[in-house]
């Protein structure tokens, strides 16, 4: 699973690095999601509902597209 990660962030960064606006789309934003999903699981399983890890994983996302990737904006 560390491998699927750090693809997966490798990948990002160097689509960032692209200059492209779009390169955090819908589509990047969904594995994002699902590897969130699966990290917070294997960390909070004990304190977490699947439903909770989820709502928090969308919630956190649109956050980081929001303040991150869009700046603010």
């Amino acid at each position: 699973m560390q491998r699927a990660s750090d693809d997966l962030l490798s990948y990002l960064i160097a689509q960032a690095q692209t200059g492209a606006k779009n390169w955090f789309g819908y589509p990047q934003q969904r594995l994002i999601n699902i590897n969130l999903c699966h990290k917070i699981a294997e960390a909070h399983a004990p304190d977490m509902t699947p439903e909770e890890v989820v709502n928090y994983v969308i919630k956190l996302n649109d956050l980081i597209y929001k303040r991150i990737v869009t700046n603010g904006v």
